[in-house]
């Protein structure tokens, strides 16, 4: 009681914050920012946000005022409300609850607004409990009807152990990887390997913190469902009209699209290329004792962008040199791999699902990134009447 009755002497104000919705084309919910008017008449975040050893009560009691006076603006509409919530925030809750429900419920149901609007926020916090507890303790917050989402995934304090335990239905991505990821291509890796983790539980990706045309088309080809930033809208006190804002986006979306048709054109066009030249050569291979031997010459003077070639048997285990490319027609023989299985390697299985699908063709991967020669490497294979794979390494020029 004291903690709430503190709350009321300050004047609490919750921003509200667009987010957008790739696929809805439009505005479908706000984030609510809590701030405080200082004497001033300033808005001002809210002191306790900023102290690490503000009580989870207090903290709560501080939301809850804010959660109600965010239910307030949206209740005329069917948009969802995202609130930020704590881990320990999350076992006050159910430590608090009546019955089989859970005091942040009550509040939502006294507004008239359906449990399902509403989104918990889990933040980064670290918590008092183990993941487990939180867990269970999210789960019961599920089972009421609220959506889930684990705020700032990507950064430094982030959990993968939380993320795989919760299995929010929102992966919100830390705003600092996504700008980091338009400079840095190891960034870039990280926010592919958070698309497939997302993918493989089921969760929808929101990207936050976007200032700039830039930083949306990288959201967007890094798998967003939603977006929110300052590029769409900022927090304000009231709710920004959604048609502004959709008048924004949508265009930007549509340039996205064109540059990513035309993107694929070129790829296209340029994998049937190769393809034709590969095409014209015999894949003959001869074998001594463990080893193959093939023309890698032929291959070298094929196209300057092939970089390495080498032939594993249908195990994936490597029975020909590794031949890599010394200048424009010259080449070395690596011995180092000689009988080093690949099949660890997740191109591998993929060339064999492909190899079974269509045999008379060769097969392409999907760019990576090859540290040995710190450039994008493509990789075509085929297999010959032998049964052995081929294994062609391209170097891809920029902007392929």
């Amino acid at each position: 009681m004291n903690a709430m009755a503190g709350t009321k002497e300050k004047q609490y104000v919750p921003l509200l914050q667009p987010i957008f919705s790739v696929e809805e084309q439009s505005v479908i919910g706000y984030e609510s920012l809590g701030r405080v008017r200082d004497e001033k008449g300033s808005l001002v975040v809210v002191p306790e946000f900023m102290d690490p050893h503000v009580t989870p009560l207090r903290m709560t009691m501080i939301d809850r005022k804010l959660l109600g006076l965010s239910l307030d603006k949206i209740k005329d509409s069917n948009d969802q409300l995202f609130v930020n919530m704590s881990p320990d925030q999350v076992i006050l809750e159910y430590e608090e609850s009546k019955g089989n429900s859970l005091p942040i419920a009550e509040i939502v149901k006294e507004s008239g607004i359906p449990l399902n609007r509403i989104v918990v926020e889990i933040t980064e916090k670290s918590g008092s409990f183990g993941t487990d507890v939180l867990a269970a303790g999210v789960e019961l917050l599920r089972e009421q009807g609220f959506g889930i989402a684990l705020d700032d995934v990507g950064s430094e304090s982030s959990n993968l152990e939380r993320l795989g335990a919760i299995k929010p239905d929102i992966i919100k991505i830390d705003l600092n990887l996504l700008k980091k990821s338009i400079e840095q291509r190891e960034y870039q890796s990280i926010l592919e390997y958070l698309k497939q983790i997302s993918l493989s539980i089921g969760s929808q990706l929101l990207f936050e913190g976007i200032e700039s045309e830039k930083e949306l088309y990288q959201a967007v080809s890094s798998g967003a469902t939603f977006l929110q930033g300052y590029f769409l809208g900022k927090p304000l006190e009231y709710k920004e009209d959604k048609q502004t804002i959709k008048d924004v986006v949508v265009p930007q979306l549509h340039l996205y699209h064109e540059s990513k048709r035309i993107e694929v054109a070129k790829e296209i066009e340029f994998e049937k290329q190769i393809k034709s030249k590969l095409m014209s050569l015999p894949l003959k291979t001869i074998t001594l004792g463990n080893r193959v031997i093939i023309d890698p010459q032929s291959f070298f003077k094929l196209d300057p962008m092939i970089q390495r070639v080498y032939v594993t048997d249908w195990q994936g285990t490597q029975v020909s040199p590794y031949y890599e490319r010394t200048n424009d027609s010259g080449f070395i023989e690596n011995m180092v791999f000689l009988q080093k299985n690949w099949s660890y390697m997740p191109f591998f299985y993929k060339h064999v699902k492909q190899v079974f699908r269509d045999n008379g063709n060769w097969q392409v991967s999907d760019p990576y990134w090859d540290k040995t020669l710190k450039k994008k490497v493509i990789v075509f294979s085929h297999v010959n009447e032998m049964g052995y794979s081929f294994f062609v390494d391209l170097v891809l020029e920029d902007g392929k």
